[in-house]
């Protein structure tokens, strides 16, 4: 511990006992008090209230209290008693919460000559404190820049040597492989050429030529790389998992839904605001949790837009004009709404999945009912059921139409296993039938489409939640001023109800701000990650020297 960092410890000790010793009266002399032979003594603050009951518990013994003031809502008392009664003391104060005051056993005199003394003390320490500090910056202007650098030239040499363990090596050369980003490969070539004179081989080897890599033994790791504003919801993300190589990185998809679903369920200027500010906080003061301080950020953001839109500020709707809508008048119209999104969404997840099934080179699964035929026959359902709910009727031909592709789509399915080695991988159709494994594929083909198609439409319903939240959020916001109206007409006083709204909008915010986060999580974890997500990927973990 440097002299500097000792001073600083002796002054905060001497600043606290300083505080305590101010509390005494002057002329107490604690030194008089000393060696006692019978009697014990201590000395402390206790709850004004439990001055009573502290007397209740002593009173089958032999005390005395001296009060020796008040402060705020404690009493200073020095508290008398006999030696051989002194663990009852011990249990009485402890049960009554009292704080002793430690007087060092070196000090004597009076409390007031004690405080002279220490506040000399303080000063001498203070100003030494002073002349050390200016040292430690000058020593900074003159040696800082090159004790950094020294600093990182360690770092940087303790990470070769780990580095080495990991490296194989024949005579004088070494042997190093490891995964780069591809956009990085120039600069390391010509950074490797610099260093080594040119005494380097550099060779890329293309990942689909590692015989391990293709057998599923090595895995190839996943660099997210995301906007800022963004990759604070990988964390989110990698809950659900790490999506493999040459599958789609959600993330963004992920945030720009999150922060939709979340401000529609949660829209209200004022509350909005509020989160913004937590996470603002959060975010300036807790570097750990800096990325969780940008979400409650961008969140906050996210309801204030809304609650324009819907003309809300902490449960008011006469102040701001709706630019939309508001819920609760439009109750039918909203449930129209998150059922569209719920299509939306889902259909969004058929599209990133139809994508990952062509980029992992997943052919067979784009005939079955998690691939192409199944997203048709979800979307022309799902298209004449909004119709319906929008214009109020569907023609017969449309739906002629859609039980005809309904079939076509139905057989496909069942069969997709039989037409893909049929179509794709050109084997015999009498081998294909007379196959042991025919009649499994069919009854699994069959089993995956009720599966699939029933989740289709739970999934698109479980969206209604969206309405059924942000109607929730309204309705709590009516109790809230329900019971504000009741008090103030009962007291006739103005102040217990902007009390009771204040209070109403605290419990709101805490609540309903969870249980939304846990419903919009959810309704991406299971209605649009289940979609798509395959998960089982490696992140790429850059080489830090630690490993």
């Amino acid at each position: 511990m440097s002299e500097l960092e000792a001073i600083e410890g002796v002054l905060r000790e001497k600043k606290s006992l300083l505080e305590k010793f101010r509390l005494l009266p002057g002329e107490l002399d604690c030194s008089r008090l000393a060696d006692r032979k019978f009697v014990n003594w201590i000395i402390g603050l206790v709850p004004a209230q439990g001055l009573e009951r502290l007397e209740e518990s002593l009173s089958e013994v032999h005390h005395a209290f001296v009060d020796m003031g008040t402060m705020k809502e404690w009493a200073v008392i020095l508290v008398f008693g006999l030696r051989r009664d002194w663990p009852v003391f011990e249990r009485a104060l402890k049960g009554a919460l009292f704080d002793p005051i430690e007087i060092p056993a070196q000090l004597s005199g009076t409390v007031d000559e004690i405080v002279a003394g220490t506040q000399l003390g303080i000063t001498a320490l203070e100003e030494k404190e002073e002349v050390l500090a200016k040292a430690r910056e000058s020593l900074q202007h003159r040696f800082g820049l090159e004790l950094l650098t020294l600093r990182e030239r360690i770092i940087a040499g303790r990470r070769m040597l780990s580095a080495r363990r990991h490296f194989g090596r024949i005579d004088k050369s070494y042997l190093i492989s490891g995964w780069i980003p591809e956009r990085l490969l120039t600069a390391l070539d010509e950074q490797l050429g610099k260093v080594t004179d040119g005494r380097v081989i550099f060779e890329k080897v293309d990942p689909e030529d590692i015989r391990e890599v293709r057998k599923g033994i090595v895995r190839i790791p996943i660099l997210f790389n995301n906007p800022m504003l963004v990759s604070p919801f990988e964390k989110l993300t990698s809950l659900y998992g790490t999506p493999r190589y040459k599958e789609i990185e959600p993330t963004v998809f992920f945030a720009l839904s999150f922060l939709l679903l979340f401000g529609m369920m949660f829209g209200d200027v004022g509350q909005g605001s509020v989160l913004f500010c937590i996470g603002y906080l959060v975010f300036r003061r807790f570097y750990k949790h800096m990325d969780y301080g940008i979400i409650l950020m961008e969140c906050g953001v996210s309801s204030v837009a809304f609650g324009f839109l819907y003309g809300s500020v902490f449960g008011m709707e006469t102040i701001l004009p709706a630019l939309w809508f508001r819920p609760m008048e439009n109750i039918p119209y909203f449930v129209k709404l998150a059922l569209s999104l719920g299509v939306t969404m889902v259909s969004l997840g058929l599209v990133l999945n139809l994508i990952n099934a062509v980029r992992l080179k997943e052919y067979e699964t784009l005939l079955g009912a998690s691939g192409l035929a199944g997203a048709l026959f979800y979307w022309m359902g799902a298209g004449l059921a909004m119709k319906y709910l929008l214009t109020g009727h569907v023609a017969p031909g449309e739906l002629s139409l859609l039980g005809w592709a309904a079939a076509l789509l139905t057989t496909i399915m069942i069969l997709h296993r039989p037409l893909y080695r049929l179509c794709i991988k050109k084997e015999r159709p009498a081998h294909i039938i007379k196959g042991a494994g025919f009649i499994t594929d069919l009854m699994e083909s069959v089993v995956e489409i009720f599966d699939d198609l029933i989740g289709f439409v739970a999934n698109t319903v479980s969206f209604v939640r969206v309405a059924a939240f942000a109607l929730s959020h309204a309705a709590l916001f009516m109790a809230v001023f329900s019971v504000a109206d009741l008090v103030s007409r009962e007291r006739s006083a103005g102040i217990s109800y902007w009390l009771i709204v204040a209070v109403g909008n605290i419990i709101i915010i805490l609540l309903e701000g969870l249980v939304v986060s846990i419903q919009t999580l959810r309704l991406e974890y299971y209605e649009f990650f289940g979609k798509f997500f395959r998960g089982g990927g490696e992140k790429f973990k850059p080489f830090d020297g630690e490993q």
